[in-house]
């Protein structure tokens, strides 16, 4: 039987990426949010573990890089400073170059033994500047009167036991009182990717956080490329079966903490994104090892 340092049971929590993750692949849920908190003896090599929590899959750098300049862009807002969009256009450039650079220390796919081709930099880069450009132009000029509460913070409320780890891109409010959560998107709308119950994690909390009912609250993707808003609206009815999934969720995910008890999901695609993908014994990418 395992053992886990204390130090996990005060950060456990339920979020929407550990929901994805653990639709997606138990294992993967495993290695990324237990093992690193395992007492010796563990079923795995957590030093191994630790260092591999450090790489990420390229998939994810786009929309890393925008959100934290227009963290930064809005932070300036916030301090009744002028946005800089000259500045942040040639930050990206630059940043997307450092990250061609050494994309072979960075990027989860080149240890999994894919080098990523030239070309998906270059993409990246106009993809991103398109966004930025209508975020400046077209997109923050309906934001810049509202009143600018929070942006790209982690915050944390308890649905009965249970802690919920929420982090909201942008939170306005309107003249008439209304909470407006804001999530910025920098890809296409996938149905996929159950974008409501993300924005209905958001709207719990925040009716805990600003003391409002859901109808005083509106919640919004805002596709950055497109500049085309999608909103979610939520009735209590739909607030209570949100926090049922949550409550089922995280049961599910601490009814114990044996590695046996995670079960794979590999696919070829899946694992080679995924951080563990040549530490995993499951993985697809094993049968291919001495090609790599």
């Amino acid at each position: 039987m395992v053992t886990l340092e204390n130090k996990f049971f005060e950060v456990n929590s339920w979020s929407f990426t550990k929901h994805r993750i653990w639709n997606n692949c138990q294992r993967q849920y495993y290695y990324q949010y237990i093992a690193p908190y395992l007492k010796a003896p563990a079923p795995v090599d957590v030093c191994k573990i630790l260092l591999l929590k450090e790489y990420s899959s390229r998939f994810v750098l786009q929309g890393q890089l925008i959100h934290a300049i227009l963290n930064d862009q809005i932070e300036q807002y916030c301090e009744k400073k002028s946005m800089d969009p000259v500045g942040a256009l040639d930050f990206y450039s630059r940043k997307i170059a450092l990250n061609k650079m050494m994309a072979g220390e960075m990027f989860t796919e080149y240890r999994n033994g894919y080098p990523i081709d030239p070309l998906f930099f270059k993409i990246i880069e106009e993809n991103g500047k398109e966004c930025l450009e209508n975020f400046f132009e077209n997109i923050w000029p309906t934001y810049k009167d509202r009143e600018c509460l929070r942006h790209e913070e982690y915050d944390k409320f308890k649905l009965e036991s249970i802690e919920i780890t929420v982090k909201v891109d942008f939170i306005s409010r309107l003249q008439n009182g209304t909470i407006v959560l804001t999530d910025w998107k920098t890809g296409a709308d996938n149905s996929e990717y159950e974008t409501e119950l993300q924005m209905a994690s958001y709207v719990i909390w925040a009716m805990q956080y600003y003391h409002k009912g859901p109808d005083e609250i509106l919640s919004e993707l805002v596709f950055l490329k497109s500049g085309e808003k999608k909103p979610y609206p939520f009735f209590e009815e739909q607030l209570l079966e949100v926090q049922e999934i949550i409550k089922s969720d995280f049961g599910k995910m601490n009814t114990n903490y044996e590695y046996e008890n995670f079960p794979p999901r590999p696919s070829t695609r899946e694992c080679t994104s995924c951080k563990f993908g040549r530490f995993c014994p499951d993985s697809k990418l094993q049968k291919n090892s001495s090609q790599l």
